[in-house]
């Protein structure tokens, strides 16, 4: 007589549904670890990014002698004397005359980024508009991961839900965004609701609210046709802002952000008009980093934003930076240091 042993084939139900459970738990652990690792990784990208758009600006200095201007602008809305409206945005989308020009300092930078066959294909005798082509080029290095990875899939290009850039609020680009803008300073920067315009850039004047020479003065290192050297940076290279994250607001209001690299302006400007306190320059109306408003820097990163000052080097602010000490940052020459932040 021979002894049968029985064996039990495959899994209980109560046995499948403790793996399940198991499997389950061990996905939601590994699943926050694996994002925060892919963020940490992108966030270092856009770090990066802004170090070598630091590097191109010092790059440029050196050759040129300056920094670039913050647009090349001829168009204004009246003012006189020292209290000019800058018409950057709307220049840049008008054809008439063909002089106008209307760009932005991250044209001028293209050659020290390694697209200099993007800026010899730009003809300088128009402007954006007529240079749309050329404009609607995407730039690996003006894009923050964190932000376009937020993206559809269009035509085998990858693009905002939003179109990423316009020469006029009507007439939007497809593609040629950017994440990053230079730093106007501590004044208030641009004129709401000026439709068609693009939000006007408030030119030097006597007025507190603009970028003049008011108390102190409160430029930073990029303006309409500004020309700043290193030299003119006397609040200190490393408690300067020169470039920083931009924000991407959404919405058909006069708080309506604008987004490419081509048109100088609002779409890669910004200041830090937080008039900090009674005795600080400015109208008050930049509601500081992430806080929602056009004019001031931002990021889709939680907490804060990438800068990178005018020694070259990149901090990440956060966003719940003192208002006083914002704004005394954008300021290249307001005898204003901030110290450390």
């Amino acid at each position: 007589m021979t002894n049968e042993r029985k064996y039990q084939k495959g899994f209980t139900l109560i046995e499948l549904l403790v793996v399940i459970a198991i499997i389950a738990i061990l996905i939601a652990l590994l699943l926050p670890a694996v994002q925060s690792a892919r963020e940490a990784a992108r966030r270092s990208t856009c770090k990066n990014n802004l170090k070598q758009i630091g590097l191109a600006l010092h790059n440029y200095h050196e050759t040129h002698g300056v920094f670039p201007p913050g647009s090349i602008v001829t168009l204004t809305n009246g003012g006189s004397g020292n209290t000019v409206r800058w018409r950057d945005w709307m220049e840049a989308g008008s054809m008439s005359p063909v002089s106008y020009h209307g760009t932005s300092w991250m044209l001028q930078i293209l050659p020290f980024v390694d697209q200099a066959n993007v800026y010899n294909k730009w003809n300088f005798n128009t402007n954006v508009m007529g240079n749309r082509a050329v404009a609607e080029t995407d730039i690996p290095i003006f894009y923050c991961p964190t932000r376009r990875s937020k993206v559809r899939k269009v035509d085998q290009k990858l693009q905002l839900d939003e179109t990423p850039g316009s020469t006029t609020i009507t007439n939007p680009f497809q593609k040629g965004g950017n994440d990053y803008g230079g730093c106007k300073g501590s004044g208030n920067g641009f004129g709401d609701g000026f439709s068609g315009t693009g939000h006007e850039s408030l030119g030097v004047g006597a007025s507190s609210e603009w970028m003049g020479t008011f108390s102190g003065g409160h430029l930073g290192i990029f303006y309409p046709n500004s020309d700043t050297q290193i030299r003119d940076v006397k609040d200190g290279t490393t408690n300067t802002l020169m470039t920083g994250e931009m924000q991407r607001l959404r919405g058909n209001d006069a708080s309506l952000s604008l987004d490419g690299w081509a048109a100088g302006g609002v779409a890669n400007i910004f200041d830090t008009d937080t008039a900090g306190s009674s005795s600080e320059n400015g109208s008050g109306n930049n509601r500081g980093i992430n806080g929602g408003q056009y004019e001031a820097p931002g990021s889709d990163h939680v907490g804060g934003a990438h800068f990178g000052m005018a020694d070259g080097s990149v901090r990440f602010i956060s966003e719940n930076i003192d208002n006083t000490t914002f704004n005394r940052i954008g300021t290249a020459d307001g005898n204003k240091v901030a110290g450390e932040f």
